[in-house]
Formats: structure tokens, sequence, C-alpha cells
């Protein structure tokens, strides 16, 4: 699999692929102060591995959660809940807000931009911590506890 250049279908295949924590991460979100982790993770059944990144600055209902792969940096999944606009570079489609980008196999090493109401797992009002749960779930990251 050429991660460089993923089609749809690998897209997909990877975000519902199991993924698992390298290290036995203790992550413990504040519900008030600013926020950062970063967290090896890996696909067992593809060898793939990557950064799972959450942070959140002065402002706490403004944060942003993503994947990565490890070897390029290019996201597969992010989340960012009152974010800054994003114009997606294929349509020019504008989305403002609390939105979901996704790899695009259109326009490889770019991710497309969607409104969170196409994800209905995904809720602007959410904390951190719940965001990060439903992340962690949306993209199959398991815990510990769960392997």
């Amino acid at each position: 699999m050429d991660i460089d250049n993923l089609s749809d279908a690998e897209v997909v295949k990877l975000i519902k692929e199991i993924k698992y924590f390298l290290d036995n991460p203790q992550i413990s979100i504040p519900i008030l102060e600013k926020f950062k982790c970063t967290e090896n993770v890996r696909d067992k059944v593809n060898g793939i591995e990557y950064k799972l990144h959450a942070y959140r600055g002065n402002i706490n209902t403004k944060y942003s959660i993503h994947i990565r792969f490890s070897d390029n940096n290019i996201h597969l999944v992010r989340l960012c809940i009152n974010g800054t606009p994003h114009i997606n570079r294929l349509d020019n489609t504008k989305v403002s807000g609390s939105h979901l980008h996704i790899y695009n196999s259109n326009d490889p090493g770019y991710s497309y931009t969607y409104d969170l109401k196409k994800y209905g797992n995904f809720i602007s009002t959410d904390d951190l911590a719940k965001s990060f749960d439903k992340f962690l779930e949306f993209v199959k990251i398991q815990t510990d506890d769960n392997i």
C-alpha cells in the first residue's frame, strides 16, 4: 500500500482498521488548561505506524485531534473543533467552524474538509476529553483495556 497515493477504498480501510498504542499511554486530559500529547500507534494488519496528536491552546472550546502517517506526516483524519475556515482545493467549497479532514485520494497529500453534520458522532460542544474518546473510536484505536 502506497501511503503517499491512497485510493478512496484504501482510506476507508485504514480508518476502519484496528490500531494499537505502541506504548502504554497515560492520557489524562485536564478540563481546563493547555493540553498537548502525541502518541505512537500501529496498524497490525498493514504494519503502518501513525502519530496520534491532540492539542488545545488557551481557548478551551477550540482544539484539534489528528492521526497522521509517521513516514510522511500526511493526515489520515483530523478533527478541528471551532477551528478556522477551510477551502477545499479541488472544488473551492468552504467549511467554517467545526469540521473533519479526511485524506483525499483525488489530491494526494491533502485532505478534504467536511462539516461535522456529515459525521454525527462528533459534536462541536463536546469537551476535548469526550471528543478524544469519540476520535479513538472513529479511527479504531484500542487502548490496553480493549486488547
